[in-house]
């Protein structure tokens, strides 16, 4: 099914059921089949579960050059508003948590997940920082810079590779004080991509927060999927008390 914001054809799939929907966001590069087991599991459950692909991935259009974070936001926001949906609880991973923390303080999100979430200002990194200087120093002489970046930006088409920079220089770190609801954070122990300081970070920030550690890297929702999904379904189904059964 699709639906549209700012003239974008965004996919999204839905298995009705009970209780408050859960809409699983996934990461940079990702599309719903992220979220694959995990959607699956919730639906076992008999949960109300909804999976997107956002703008740029999957089976959605290709968003203009001129995005950023606010609009991945909005475009969430414009599904919540098309399903009529009067409480939702969002679980993002990566990118896609960026994207909740972004929601993460409006009156309709019952409740978070971050899952090894982007979005922090990072410590100051000796490495990357002799990386910008290097690209500003090719770029200055005139020397060939398409081979610099990431690999995610690298794999982007080239009217993605503005939003991609635009999104992640995008530092969330004054959001997390306005957000008031239950949030979950779990994280990869051995994730190099948002480090663990970053989890005990939101943490602090956020006040009503629960960290769960799972033993893994960026993807240790994939890793240790079972538990994930036990923890997970105990979490939107009655919050972070149902926890301590596990």
């Amino acid at each position: 099914m699709f639906f549209s914001y700012k003239g974008v054809s965004i996919f999204y799939k839905r298995s009705m059921g009970l209780g408050t929907p859960v809409i699983l966001l996934h990461g940079w590069g990702g599309s719903n089949v992220s979220f694959l087991g995990t959607y699956e599991y919730l639906c076992g459950l008999g949960r109300d579960v909804i999976t997107v692909d956002f703008p740029g991935f999957g089976s959605s259009d290709v968003p203009p050059s001129e995005w950023g974070i606010e609009d991945y936001a909005g475009c969430i926001e414009a599904m919540k508003d098309a399903l009529k949906l009067r409480k939702v609880i969002l679980v993002g991973h990566s990118f896609g948590g960026r994207v909740a923390i972004c929601l993460g303080s409006f009156d309709w999100v019952e409740s978070l997940v971050l899952v090894d979430s982007a979005g922090l200002k990072p410590h100051f990194s000796l490495k990357k920082a002799y990386r910008i200087r290097k690209y500003k120093r090719a770029k200055r002489l005139g020397k060939n810079i398409e081979t610099y970046g990431s690999i995610d930006y690298l794999k982007l088409p080239q009217s993605m590779q503005p939003v991609f920079v635009r999104v992640v220089n995008a530092h969330l770190d004054d959001k997390l004080k306005d957000i008031s609801c239950p949030v979950l954070i779990i994280w990869g122990n051995k994730d190099k991509e948002t480090p663990l300081y970053m989890a005990h970070k939101l943490k602090r920030r956020i006040a009503d927060s629960t960290l769960v550690i799972l033993h893994g890297g960026h993807f240790a929702y994939i890793e240790n999927n079972l538990k994930f999904n036990l923890i997970l379904g105990e979490f939107t189904k009655g919050g972070k008390e149902c926890l301590s059964s596990l």
